[in-house]
């Protein structure tokens, strides 16, 4: 170390002394990061797609979240009859090209004002391993006569 190195070294150490610093502390080198903090890690995030009203002006989103062999979908509606019941569910296919039922979903009833914010976790994969999903919110509260028919669709893909 030459003479001007060591004056440096020393001019620094002293200015740390005086500002109530430590001269043993190591210099931070370039690369030398802060450790993260340990905040918890954000929740995984969940695939969001509109729910359209076929014969009512209802609207609505679907959350679909997935974790391994599982998934939860999530029917947030505003519009609906209040106090009206709804059956609904995954089907193949989507809401032009409609398939079978592949999933029960819990049933969809609104509240007073007409909304709704329902959750149904199946044991499934999503995406589905071949084709396409779509979820249905049924005209009534079960399968049967004009209830069966699409009150709102919603495709699970883009």
């Amino acid at each position: 170390m030459t003479c001007r190195q060591r004056l440096a070294a020393c001019a620094v150490a002293a200015l740390c002394v005086a500002c109530g610093g430590s001269s043993a502390a190591p210099p931070l080198s370039p690369s030398a990061a802060p450790s993260p903090s340990h905040a918890p890690s954000p929740s995984p995030a969940g695939f969001s797609f509109k729910l359209n009203g076929i014969s009512t002006s209802a609207t609505g989103t679907i959350t679909v979240t997935a974790k391994p062999n599982q998934m939860t979908v999530r029917l947030q509606i505003t519009g609906l009859q209040a106090n009206s019941s709804h059956i609904s569910h995954v089907h193949i296919g989507s809401c032009q090209q409609r398939g079978n039922i592949a999933l029960a979903l819990n049933q969809v009833v609104a509240d007073g004002q007409g909304g709704v914010d329902v959750k149904t976790t199946v044991p499934a994969t999503y995406p589905p391993a071949s084709g396409t999903w779509y979820v249905v919110v049924h005209s009534g509260p079960d399968m049967q006569g004009s209830s069966a028919s699409y009150l709102m669709c919603g495709n699970l893909f883009a």
